[in-house]
């Protein structure tokens, strides 16, 4: 009998580790498998570009408003305007790749850096630079025609040597980049005076010659009072329209004043032709 519940004991002793190495150990939680870099790169290179694409627009768009951008930089922008949209096609197409996302990216930068370029001109600038260069190539002008008439004696030709030479430097001057309205204003400013000797070597009638000059002045003073109510912010865009009408007006009573043979009674009419448009600017200005 101590025989069979030794060999009893025995068997259990056995038996419990067998038992207990049967039990199911708990399964362990599988990892999630990682995401798919390259779609996450893509949908990120996706949503930059479409961020920046928005940014190009809103930035020409506050530009405009700000009377910061000129006709013909808004005639540029159109052609930018359709590649935009062009851009903004290829990001909403399926399948795109992050090649062609980041080459998409690459042309929204260069739009933009242009629209930048665009944003820091100022159409006021641009136009005293336009009237600057007629202006001086009108003196150049009136030189000749007096020269060739006869008008000019040897005297007078060596001192004009002294006028070319500084209206060559304001040529120079008007080819600068950046340069301010202020300066581009004074230089302006230097070519009348230049014009006015000009007239007076060019022997014309005192009196016709005052009454150009004159003209020529208010001419000038009228674009000022336009910029400077543009820069303001004090033009709305009907009346930048209609302003049009006006500059070609002004261009017309230009090329008549510069016309040789201009008779005082001509000269005082176009003066208050001027005058007239001077009131219309005023009135736009306020």
């Amino acid at each position: 009998m101590y025989t069979h519940c030794r060999c009893a004991l025995y068997c259990l002793a056995v038996s419990v580790p067998l038992l207990a190495g049967c039990v199911v150990a708990p399964q362990q939680r599988q990892p999630l498998p990682p995401p798919n870099t390259a779609h996450e790169e893509i949908r990120r290179c996706r949503s930059d570009n479409q961020q920046a694409h928005a940014e190009v627009l809103n930035t020409y768009q506050a530009a405009r408003r700000a009377g910061r951008i000129n006709p013909g930089e808004a005639e540029q922008f159109n052609a930018m305007e359709a590649r935009l949209r062009n851009v903004q096609m290829e990001l909403a197409r399926d399948g795109l790749s992050l090649q062609e996302c980041q080459r998409i990216g690459g042309a929204i930068a260069r739009e933009r850096n242009e629209v930048a370029r665009m944003t820091r001109s100022d159409p006021a600038v641009a136009r005293c630079l336009a009237d600057n260069r007629r202006a001086h190539q009108e003196v150049v002008s009136l030189y000749e025609n007096a020269k060739r008439s006869g008008r000019i004696n040897p005297s007078e030709a060596q001192r004009f040597n002294a006028i070319e030479a500084r209206l060559q430097n304001l040529r120079a001057d008007l080819g600068r980049d950046g340069i301010a309205l202020q300066e581009c204003q004074r230089i302006g400013g230097m070519i009348t005076r230049e014009r006015d000797e000009i007239a007076r070597m060019a022997k014309h009638d005192p009196g016709v010659a005052r009454c150009v000059a004159d003209n020529r002045r208010a001419h000038e003073e009228l674009y000022k009072v336009y910029n400077n109510a543009l820069r303001a912010g004090r033009i709305e865009a009907s009346e930048a329209q209609r302003f049009q009408a006006i500059d070609k007006r002004l261009n017309s009573f230009q090329a008549e004043i510069k016309r040789d043979g201009l008779s005082l009674a001509e000269c005082q009419r176009i003066g208050s032709a001027i005058a007239r448009e001077r009131a219309v600017v005023e009135k736009m200005a306020r």
